[in-house]
């Protein structure tokens, strides 16, 4: 029997592989075929479309990855099998759990992993229900280091920041904010971890830990709260009607997100793979808990940086949101609980941790991306280069926002993310266009790295 490889049930650590040569690997880089790669046309423009690869296609030719609740078996030949087993999801449907259920199995996670590792015990911590939580369950508080960034522009008074505090002061818990800003330095370090799987907005990340490792001591444990607020809340059903409709399961927040413009592609659209998809599930995503499930299983190319990027750089990391008869006892809590997630709230007013009614003052503007531009510049996209894949007009329109400087601009995107102001400026259609390109840009920026690297190679 040769390498095997296997998938949980959301696919959380992704494993590609290469139908040609017959390589596997959790980093998709070790399967490309860096001199001679072809470009996927649909998967491509899918990644594109998204921001990240999506229902198993990458942008490159014959790479793939494997679904959840799958096994990839590599022989002595190099000859791959896959198998793909029944979803454990299907056992979930028509199940009703109670919250005393959820918390005692949390609780008892955290505290067995708890008792298996050694040192501080490292908690971002945001202020919000996840972090909030995690924080509760740790018995030893003085253990934890709780780190908090910041995403306003004097980042001290970030909503984020200010809700930290307070939680860390009542429960007793060192606590540290983290500046941030200077994350466009890691370019580099993110492509060698992810290439083209997804764009590159996760390097933030990797700047928050590597302040963070010199401040601890121990074996680096983590616990993150990734998935928690997907997984605990009811979230809207959206209407579906064809295939084309499958990117609306993709939006993290407002229209639009980290992505490009899949018309500016120079490869014909196709939407085979999406169709596919489209006719196997299309019954079953027409039910709101399916939706659900669809929704974190699309976006988890893209969310499981937040695991995979502390464990690269050395720490242990702990997520119990995504353990099966945890998220299964969260998603099968009664609607009106997960409405609003108000089985927390209660919980957390019951705890003494409710600081939502404190009366705090902290922002909730996000302008952490516009000050990383401002700290490190974008050098701007090879527009010869990328001319193989990506209409050259639309490169050079990105380059000319992202470079845009000056104080009155400052001023407007700073104004532009009020409320009101955003409101206004929605209604009369004005768009965000600095953002908007630089949303392009860390899309394509995977791309023409590795097409840099293929370049290289063939000059050699």
């Amino acid at each position: 029997m040769g390498k095997i490889f296997e998938t949980d049930w959301l696919a959380s650590v992704p494993v590609f592989y290469n139908e040609v040569n017959g390589q596997a690997s959790h980093n998709i880089n070790d399967v490309i075929d860096l001199a001679g790669f072809e470009f996927h046309p649909e998967g491509f423009n899918n990644y594109l479309d998204f921001g990240y690869s999506i229902l198993g296609q990458t942008p490159i030719k014959h790479v793939k990855f494997l679904r959840h609740s799958s096994r990839l078996t590599i022989h002595e030949n190099n000859k791959l099998t896959i198998e793909n087993f029944d979803d454990p999801v299907d056992k979930w449907i028509g199940k009703t759990s109670h919250e005393d259920e959820v918390f005692h199995l949390l609780q008892s996670s955290v505290n067995q992993w708890e008792r298996s590792v050694e040192g501080e015990i490292v908690i971002p911590t945001s202020g919000g229900y996840d972090s909030r939580l995690l924080n509760w369950l740790i018995e030893d508080k003085s253990r934890i280091r709780a780190f908090t960034y910041g995403v306003t522009e004097e980042q001290s008074r970030s909503h984020e920041v200010v809700y930290a505090a307070k939680l860390s002061e009542i429960l007793g818990i060192q606590w540290e904010r983290v500046p941030l800003g200077n994350f466009h330095n890691y370019f580099e370090e993110w492509h060698n971890q992810f290439g083209v799987a997804t764009h590159a907005h996760g390097m933030y990340q990797i700047e928050f830990y590597k302040k963070i490792l010199p401040k601890i001591h121990g074996h680096n444990p983590v616990l993150s709260g990734i998935m928690g607020g997907n997984l605990s809340k009811l979230l809207e059903y959206e209407q579906l009607h064809s295939y084309s409709d499958l990117v609306k399961l993709s939006y993290i927040g407002t229209r639009g997100g980290m992505r490009a413009d899949m018309t500016q592609s120079q490869f014909p659209a196709t939407d085979d793979i999406r169709q596919r998809f489209w006719d196997e599930h299309r019954e079953k995503l027409q039910d709101l808990f399916y939706q659900v499930i669809e929704r974190i299983r699309i976006k988890i190319m893209l969310l499981s940086y937040l695991v995979s990027v502390p464990q690269a750089l050395g720490f242990t990391v702990k997520s119990p949101y995504i353990e099966p008869d945890i998220a299964r006892a969260m998603l099968t809590l009664p609607p009106e609980r997960r409405k609003m997630r108000v089985w927390q709230e209660d919980f957390f007013k019951k705890q003494g941790i409710w600081v939502d009614d404190m009366g705090l003052k902290g922002s909730i503007l996000n302008n952490l991306n516009y000050q990383a531009m401002r700290r490190v510049p974008l050098k701007p996209l090879d527009m010869k280069l990328l001319r193989e894949v990506i209409k050259p007009s639309y490169v050079e329109w990105i380059n000319r926002h992202i470079s845009r400087k000056g104080r009155l601009l400052h001023a407007y995107y700073s104004l532009r993310r009020l409320p009101d102001v955003l409101a206004i400026t929605q209604r009369v259609g004005i768009r965000d266009m600095r953002l908007e390109a630089y949303c392009a840009y860390l899309t394509l920026k995977p791309i023409e790295t590795i097409l840099k690297k293929r370049q290289a190679l063939q000059r050699s």
